[in-house]
């Protein structure tokens, strides 16, 4: 049973976005690896951008600068 995590930075994307994604990567993994749909689980994920950094800073901070 395929497991895909999926994380995003906030902001979250919208309800019905997510929606989509879960049905494309759904799609993707039963068309490409000829896995049942039902057996594949797909979580995504909110990080908020302070928990996340790239060389040494947060996400937050990085944005902040631009």
């Amino acid at each position: 049973m395929p497991i895909v995590n999926i994380k995003l930075a906030k902001p979250a994307l919208d309800k019905e976005t997510k929606a989509e994604l879960i049905k494309d990567v759904t799609e993707l993994l039963s068309t490409k690896y000829n896995k049942t749909k039902e057996r594949i689980v797909v979580q995504i994920e909110d990080i908020e951008s302070f928990d996340i950094g790239f060389g040494g800073e947060t996400v937050e901070k990085l944005k902040a600068k631009q």
